[in-house]
């Protein structure tokens, strides 16, 4: 990847404050001035019975021949659940991840114990995961776990189940839109004097900002954000934003960090 500079973008970050640091340190040594509104957070589990549900779920690992991860937030749950009920893993589970980085998380969650983590190249989504050939070709009835947040789309588990696997969901933390927007941070970044980039990583995400700034802002605000550039992770999002009228989408070619300022050069050479 290039590393021409970004200087003269102002970039609002809308990630989960966990992830929006790095996010925003590797855009600001390319240059990039940046703000950040998080408007998804990653929560424990509240709910006790969700709790219980997660639990008893992963005290049956041993019963799965496949495993799915569908983020690096279910990585960093999921692991840490497992970890507590079985101190050596199940043997001959194979491993699936969404993409490199969740892949590269979980092997060193799994310190080696793993084995092969199977994921797709460049596309980080369900429709990537599934062309794999070990998820395009699953014996009948075979048992397999998806590891995700609660809610979560239901693509993966429906077309693993049409053909032929019986598919269940551990659900081991939750997503939550934000309670409220800082207006002042929203002016700012709308006044700046440099380019506005919204950064968004998730339909869900977009989904949060665009009633978050419906709700707590003016209508003049909601109008200027849907004529901001809004940089997506994905054809997927790019859809969600067409149908909320987003007049300026950037769209990358995966969520990685390296594809969204891939994107970022070439929508500057334009």
């Amino acid at each position: 990847m290039s590393q021409e500079s970004l200087t003269g973008l102002h970039i609002l970050i809308t990630r989960p404050s966990a992830q929006a640091a790095p996010w925003a340190l590797q855009l600001q040594k390319l240059g990039a001035t940046t703000s950040s509104q998080a408007m998804l957070e990653i929560c424990p589990l509240a709910d006790s019975d969700a709790k219980q549900s997660a639990k008893n779920t992963v005290m049956r690992l041993d019963e799965y021949q496949k495993v799915i991860f569908v983020s690096q937030n279910a990585v960093n749950f999921g692991i840490s659940e497992i970890d507590t009920y079985w101190p050596q893993l199940p043997a001959d589970i194979s491993f699936f991840a969404v993409g490199a980085s969740t892949a590269e998380l979980l092997a060193d969650k799994l310190n080696g114990l793993g084995g092969n983590i199977s994921y797709p190249g460049q596309a980080m989504n369900s429709e990537a995961l599934l062309a794999l050939p070990a998820l395009e070709n699953i014996d009948k009835d075979e048992k397999i776990l998806i590891v995700r947040g609660r809610g979560g789309r239901t693509h993966l588990g429906s077309s693993l189940e049409a053909r032929g696997a019986l598919v269940d969901y551990c659900e081991i933390y939750e997503r939550r839109a934000p309670e409220k927007v800082d207006a002042k941070r929203i002016a700012a970044f709308k006044n700046s004097m440099l380019t506005p980039i919204i950064s968004v990583h998730s339909g869900e995400t977009l989904d949060n900002l665009y009633k978050a700034i419906a709700t707590y802002t003016s209508e003049e605000t909601l109008h200027w954000l849907q004529r901001t550039p809004l940089l997506l992770p994905g054809a997927r999002v790019a859809h969600i934003a067409k149908n909320l009228a987003f007049k300026h989408i950037i769209v990358a070619e995966n969520a990685t960090n390296e594809s969204m300022i891939e994107a970022l050069y070439d929508w500057r050479h334009q």
